[in-house]
């Protein structure tokens, strides 16, 4: 492994040159990552239809390739995904997560290219994080995203950090093959037919700024952004399509939004709020809770994180997201040893219609080049009026994962 990696570097590194104009002279550090993840996924309820198997297998991998000038000011990142997967072809995918080039000059970081960037402090939702498009078929939690095109310019001095971003392209949300995929609600979402408020569609240019800071206990974030909505509008048209089918509609948003953290001895205190503007109308949402860690318990050396949020929207059960007044609980074991071992327990619980989902995620590394996931998701009850849970009730699934890092 030790002398393809060697060679891999020679090689990337006369095309960057080449590509980039670099003179040979110039010494460059080199630093090649990343993973191979083989993955079985079982759903143990019948699919929708005979065509929805219970078992995919899939393997993943991402590569990481970073060039460092030796002043370190600049830097090439370039981070390719991809995965293919035995039943679901929207699932068989590759994106670029990250291909970009970043400058730093004192108070000062330029950043041009393809960029993940993340906002917000709670747990069950991420309420105000905006700029990168959710990679929907790859993970079930929404905590994977798909690589954003952008110029993003910092500065930063002791007042905080100021940043702005221009966002040229627009991602497309990926959904589940319906034929074949899972988890899936039986409704066919028609991609290729997406409707834009933007005359420019997905070259709409966003725009966003983000200010963050320190002060006493708190890490405070304010942010503005105005563009095409990440979360699209599932609608029904009168179009005929093969059984039930929606199109996806991406509106025009005004988002300002804030998210604030105190850290107090073993407490986390987390809120986030925003105030949307989308077709005339204004929208509050809003999120928080607390985070209490017990440390050493019972004299183990293990630690126990305990968090309960809360998240709300005023459209309630016209959001086009299923977490509009829903309390959300979690108990985050942690063992502290040499394996890192986590284990993760949450629920979630809406107030409305009394649907229940509980999830248990864990990780263990073994030795010092492979990790072990496991994650389970379930749909403990589907509520009365809950359209989604109902979908989405005989999609009960487990996950699991080894991957191998280089």
């Amino acid at each position: 492994m030790g002398s393809l990696r060697a060679h891999l570097r020679v090689a990337l590194t006369a095309i960057f040159m080449a590509a980039t104009g670099f003179c040979p002279a110039v010494a460059l550090d080199i630093e090649l990552s990343g993973y191979v993840e083989p993955e079985w996924r079982h759903f143990p309820n019948d699919g929708p239809t005979p065509t929805h198997e219970h078992d995919f297998g899939s393997v993943a991998g991402e590569v990481e390739l970073a060039f460092f000038s030796p002043s370190g000011d600049h830097t090439v990142i370039i981070t390719p995904f991809a995965r293919w997967d035995e039943h679901d072809h929207e699932r068989s995918h590759a994106d670029l997560r990250e291909a970009k080039y970043q400058y730093v000059n004192g108070d000062w970081e330029i950043v041009v290219g393809i960029d993940k960037v993340f906002w917000g402090v709670t747990e069950f939702y991420h309420l105000v994080d905006i700029i990168n498009q959710t990679d929907n078929v790859e993970s079930a939690d929404g905590e994977q995203k798909l690589g954003q095109p952008m110029l993003r310019v910092s500065l930063t001095r002791d007042w905080g950090t100021l940043t702005g971003f221009y966002l040229p392209y627009f991602r497309l949300r990926q959904f589940p093959d319906p034929a074949t995929g899972r988890p899936t609600t039986g409704i066919t979402v028609r991609d290729e037919k997406a409707i834009f408020e933007s005359k420019d569609k997905r070259f709409n240019p966003d725009v966003a700024l983000r200010f963050t800071h320190t002060i006493d206990v708190f890490d405070i974030g304010l942010s503005y952004f105005k563009g095409t909505a990440r979360t699209p509008i599932l609608a029904f048209v009168p179009e005929t399509y093969d059984g039930v089918s929606v199109v996806p509609r991406y509106d025009l948003i005004s988002q300002a939004s804030i998210d604030v953290q105190a850290t107090i001895g073993p407490w986390l205190l987390k809120f986030e709020g925003a105030r949307r503007e989308q077709r005339n109308e204004w929208v509050t949402q809003a999120t928080g809770g607390v985070e209490y860690t017990l440390y050493n318990v019972f004299s183990t050396g293990t630690d126990l994180g305990i968090v309960a949020e809360y998240i709300y929207d005023q459209r309630r059960m016209d959001a086009p997201h299923p977490l509009n007044d829903d309390v959300g609980f979690g108990l985050r074991w942690t063992a502290n040893d040499a394996q890192s071992t986590v284990v993760l327990l949450g629920g979630v619980y809406d107030l409305e219609t009394d649907s229940t989902g509980v999830s248990l995620e864990a990780e263990r590394r073994l030795g010092s080049s492979f990790k072990a996931q496991l994650e389970v998701r379930q749909q403990e009850k589907a509520g009365t009026g809950d359209t989604l849970a109902q979908a989405l009730k005989d999609e009960d699934m487990v996950r699991f994962r080894i991957a191998y890092y280089f």
